[in-house]
């Protein structure tokens, strides 16, 4: 159609001139993205801005009474992409890369335990998984992860770097071996300290580790407080 603004072509309906398509009907879908549902979920009491959203779509979670360590799978993201400008407030990651990590940790009393056998599972899972399009990582809602806090300066971590390396051969070996298939690396003496540091036992540990924990075989299980009435959470452990 011809814009009577413009006069240029624009795309519009002209009701007078129909047409008929054939529409293919799909009734399947394929997945581009699939995760294996853990028993629960784990989250730091500090992350109150996600626990908040959580509450106010009725998902179910128990705070922990008394410090307590479970066996639990956690992501580090590798890579992602930010926007460059904001959408709706916020600026999304997408584009989302992640390691797993199996491990033990400890959760302090005031965490937050969230079963996915309830109703809000659908939800728990789209919101907490950092890869997924509708996830509380793509709406940068853990973005203090994302900022490295601590560092090296160059000349002061030097002698260090080349004593780590004497001490510890299979490091010095690593480095040898991306020295031979990175001609880039080579070059670059800053690039070789910073190898060595991400090597060493130096770099934070929470720095792009995602801050939500998997519990894939859960100890966890609930009993009434005989005095509230209320769910709580018990470790079989503890019994």
């Amino acid at each position: 159609m011809i814009s009577e603004v413009s006069g240029l072509p624009y795309m519009g309906f002209d009701r007078a001139d129909t047409f008929s398509k054939q529409i293919p009907f799909y009734n399947q879908a394929e997945p581009s993205l699939s995760v294996y549902r853990p028993d629960a979920y784990v989250i730091p009491a500090g992350w109150w801005k996600v626990i908040e959203l959580l509450r106010l779509n009725h998902v179910e979670m128990f705070e922990f009474e008394k410090d307590d360590s479970l066996d639990i799978e956690m992501y580090r993201i590798v890579s992602f992409e930010s926007g460059s400008k904001p959408y709706e407030g916020h600026h999304p990651n997408s584009k989302v890369k992640v390691e797993k990590i199996q491990g033990r940790k400890h959760f302090r009393k005031g965490d937050f335990y969230i079963p996915t056998n309830q109703k809000a599972v659908r939800f728990i899972i789209e919101t907490l998984e950092p890869e997924g399009m509708d996830s509380y990582f793509y709406w940068n809602f853990f973005d203090p992860i994302l900022e490295q806090k601590e560092g090296y300066t160059a000349y002061a971590y030097e002698k260090n770097a080349a004593m780590y390396l004497k001490e510890n051969p299979i490091v010095r070996q690593a480095l040898q071996a991306a020295l031979e298939k990175d001609s880039t690396l080579r070059r670059s003496a800053h690039a070789q300290l910073d190898f060595v540091y991400k090597q060493s036992l130096y770099p934070e540990p929470a720095y792009q580790i995602y801050p939500v924990y998997r519990v894939l075989n859960s100890p966890i299980y609930f009993r009434q407080d005989p005095k509230t009435g209320n769910e709580v959470i018990r470790n079989k452990q503890d019994e």
